[in-house]
């Protein structure tokens, strides 16, 4: 099968690549894994990590559109009621980390219908099933191989939550932990590690009922589980603390509380009984730091991504029997797995949640020093692709146990991040783009990840469409800004608006 564009992957970023690319007029195909579409918003079930000026601004206009979108949905549910405390705007769950915590369905309706025109006009196709070898040939890559078919096309683009293409494709790519003497970054190690990766979850949807339920049988690690201590930190992984944004900081929240205090419960609720007339059982998606996996990494490590998901799911499950059986003493046997919440027989999401992914190394590279300079004035670059905000969120690693929680300012995207210079066809459309673990751990999050799919998907529309190398294309600053001006008219900001800054004051 031949293509213009092929995007493998259904993350999040692979969604908008597609979306994109067929917006553009262009042939894509969607190369997907997964029941539900959209990666970490759906299949693996963790609700939009957001910047607080998100409400006002700060993203692409169609990542404007989906929220807008959301709210709209939720307000026309009989029985919903915008009556949320927790963060401002209508927030469906009214939990805290977010500000638009919803259920997983609910977006992944949405994503559907953001394809269908595309499917319904032929523009789009649809392949389930995973990259088995990669033909490339010089600069180039002629085919992937999937499941005994052979695909072929002129742009593809990565949107795996691993970059597995990178290391497919045989490219340098970086992985872990970067040493201080790479790139001068303060809060990095002084001794890198390709190993010491941020944990993986594996996310839990949790309904709160009225009455008790049965209890899971007490899964095999659980006694393990339950002794373990998280290191450098020292509290008990089974109980109501987790690592702060120091190191060796802990912070206790409590399972469930009312009013400001923040708990447990609460922190990606998605279902709140006060925001619905006659009340509905409130639904919790448990990414919590009790079911962070990091017993092994999950990329290039010495267990298989299987068995590091297997690991993870367990865990997941070792925490819930704990809630059931043990927490704050009694247990709460009321907390019930949520399946239909998931899509799933047992409550698990479809999909491991992914925090660090291979990542390119490209013509830019984002760094913590770009990222975090000790004040709010926003980066600024003069090949500038789009617009992005989130701390430096790294948990707990899994080789030196080491997380940190770490402000930055809001900055934007080099177009260089996403363009390699040993091959011409392949982009990043995920977490993949060229970036240190310190910065990775902010562009990973939900609206960054969107930006990342539109963008990829546009660098390769202006590479056909110009019968341009994308590279040629970044060394050109007139065509840098051409570009510009094309995302300008697409609703994607290249700087920061002066007076949404000047509100951070």
């Amino acid at each position: 099968m031949k293509t213009e564009i092929l995007v493998v992957g259904d993350s999040l970023g692979g969604v908008l690549a597609a979306h994109t690319a067929c917006q553009q007029g262009h042939q894509a195909v969607l190369l997907t894994q997964h029941p539900w579409i959209g990666g970490q918003l759906t299949s693996q079930a963790v609700p939009p990590d957001e910047h607080r000026l998100i409400e006002r601004g700060g993203c692409s206009a169609s990542y404007r559109a989906f929220r807008h979108a959301m709210h709209v949905h939720y307000r026309r549910q009989p029985g919903f009621q915008d009556t949320g405390t927790m963060t401002e705007g209508c927030n469906p769950g009214d939990g805290w980390v977010s500000r638009l915590c919803i259920e997983p369905a609910v977006a992944h309706d949405y994503l559907r219908a953001l394809l269908q025109p595309h499917l319904d006009s032929g523009r789009l196709h649809l392949r389930q099933g995973e990259v088995d070898a990669l033909q490339r040939e010089g600069s180039r890559i002629r085919s992937l191989a999937v499941g005994g078919e052979r695909l072929e096309a002129d742009m593809v683009l990565d949107a795996t939550e691993t970059g597995e293409l990178l290391r497919l494709a045989g490219l340098p790519y970086r992985l872990g932990k970067e040493s201080q003497n790479d790139w001068g970054e303060a809060l990095a190690p002084a001794a890198g590690d390709p190993l010491d990766q941020q944990p993986v979850t594996w996310v839990l949807a949790l309904r709160r009922h009225a009455k008790p339920g049965p209890v899971i049988p007490r899964p095999l690690a659980y006694e393990a589980w339950r002794a373990h201590r998280v290191p450098h930190y020292g509290h008990a992984l089974f109980s109501d603390a987790m690592p702060g944004s120091g190191r060796g900081e802990v912070v206790h929240l409590p399972f469930f509380a009312d009013g400001a205090t923040l708990d447990w419960w609460r922190y990606r609720r998605v279902v709140a009984a006060h925001q619905w007339s006659p009340p509905r059982d409130e639904v919790s998606l448990v990414n919590w730091a009790q079911n962070d996996y990091a017993g092994a990494p999950l990329l290039d490590g010495p267990l298989s991504q299987q068995e590091v998901g297997a690991a993870a799911r367990e865990l997941s499950l070792c925490l819930l029997h704990y809630l059931q059986t043990e927490a704050d003493g009694h247990g709460y046997p009321e907390l019930q797995p949520a399946p239909d919440v998931t899509g799933t027989p047992d409550g698990l999401a479809q999909a491991i949640y992914v925090r660090e992914s291979r990542r390119l190394v490209g013509l830019s590279t984002l760094t913590q020093s770009l990222l975090s300079t000790g004040d709010l004035s926003p980066m600024t670059h003069p090949r500038s692709v789009g617009v992005a905000w989130y701390n430096l969120d790294i948990h707990p690693t899994v080789v030196s146990g080491h997380g940190l929680n770490a402000k930055g300012r809001p900055y934007v995207l080099p177009m260089g991040c996403f363009i390699s210079p040993e091959i011409d066809n392949l982009l990043p459309a995920c977490k993949n783009i060229s970036a240190t673990q310190l910065a990775a751990a902010s562009t990973r999050v939900h609206p960054t990840e969107w930006l990342i799919g539109e963008i990829a998907a546009l660098i390769a529309s202006e590479s056909l469409r110009m019968a341009r190398l994308p590279r040629a294309l970044h060394d050109d600053p007139q065509a840098v800004r051409r570009f510009q001006q094309r995302l300008h008219e697409l609703g994607i900001p290249t700087s920061w608006d002066a007076a949404l800054i000047e509100t951070l004051a």
